[in-house]
């Protein structure tokens, strides 16, 4: 059964300083999505996500339970928050999904629930999460081209993820938005391509800029990889002549979004690096094993999983509050430019 739930206030969110706080910036954020890692897990091992050698799993009595998950979801409706994205590692790799998404689901009318999944999963799960209440789909897919995909993924076939792109439109999803991380000398030659999909679709297909995230930090990597937003979009604009603007995304998410002209579909350019948005980014996100972060790149976090596990019940509600209170207040006015940790440890 939905139940209404409390919302507290802007000034509850900002409130004045008190010297146990950090003391990062206090200006009033619209903080409208948490992204919930369920996982550090992945089928995949992408080159801007994951080294190549071993990386070590959170050991499973270190994940959040979903009962736990839906606790801070409590807390994060009453701070406003109505947007859940459910990320990874690769979510659909954690056992029973379905059972949370309709755990969220049920939490009030206003949530909203979306995922983002490299799709190889969707041709066994699409159906029964949709049926428990998942209302969008993002699919990572960074080369149209199977050798590429091969390379980028260490190993994945491009195959599996169309079929999972065809499970999701059968289940009801429609076409799923699609984001590709521009890679230099990697798909840099493919933008056109991937944008000639939003020409007869009612596809959203978003560029991501690479970012400096773990080891993709080191050894130059990052500098041998980085395309700016200026670059992607003169690949697109040399065959399809300019972009135009399209209307806002129906979401809450960064991207700036245009359209080929008489195309269906829409392009979109996430560009954290090149034209930082961090004055608008309304996001917090959960790492599967209990951080509360304010930020992709910057450790301003707030350990969760320990009150959530020695708390009295009669006082959770009120330390999640002031978690929430204390990592919206972590967040910068501009994000560093290395991040701290493997993006399938924060998740993407």
């Amino acid at each position: 059964m939905k139940v209404a739930l409390p919302v507290i206030s802007q000034t509850e969110l900002n409130p004045s300083p008190l010297s146990d706080q950090p003391t990062g910036p206090r200006d009033i954020r619209a903080v409208q999505t948490l992204r919930v890692s369920v996982t550090d897990r992945c089928n995949f091992r992408c080159v801007y996500c994951m080294p190549e050698d071993k990386l070590d799993w959170t050991p499973k009595a270190s994940l959040l339970t979903f009962e736990e998950m839906v606790t801070i979801a409590r807390a994060a409706i009453a701070h406003g928050i109505r947007g859940f994205k459910i990320t990874g590692g690769e979510p659909l790799v954690r056992s029973e999904l379905p059972r949370l998404i309709e755990m969220l689901n049920d939490l009030s009318d206003d949530v909203e629930l979306s995922m983002t999944t490299n799709g190889v999963l969707l041709v066994e799960h699409a159906a029964a999460i949709r049926a428990a209440g998942m209302g969008r789909i993002t699919i990572s897919l960074d080369s149209l081209n199977p050798e590429t995909f091969g390379r980028i993924t260490r190993g994945a076939r491009i195959g599996d993820v169309m079929s999972g792109i065809d499970a999701a439109i059968d289940a009801g999803f429609g076409y799923p938005k699609i984001n590709c991380v521009a890679m230099r000398d990697i798909n840099d030659d493919e933008f056109a391509d991937f944008a000639a999909l939003t020409i007869d679709r009612e596809a959203t297909v978003r560029f991501i800029e690479y970012m400096p995230l773990g080891r993709t930090a080191l050894g130059g990597e990052y500098e041998a990889r980085f395309i700016p937003e200026s670059e992607i979009r003169a690949h697109i604009e040399s065959r399809f002549g300019e972009l135009v603007p399209a209307d806002p995304d129906s979401g809450t998410g960064p991207a700036k979004v245009f359209r080929i002209p008489g195309a269906k579909g829409r392009i979109g350019f996430i560009s954290a690096m090149s034209k930082p948005f961090c004055e608008t980014c309304n996001r917090l996100r959960l790492t599967a094993e209990g951080q509360l972060r304010s930020c992709l790149f910057d450790g301003g976090e707030v350990e969760l999983r320990p009150m959530l596990r020695s708390a009295n019940k009669d006082t959770i509600h009120d330390q999640l509050h002031q978690a929430f209170i204390n990592c919206v207040a972590f967040k910068p006015e501009v994000h560093s430019y290395h991040g701290n940790r493997q993006m399938s440890q924060i998740g993407g």
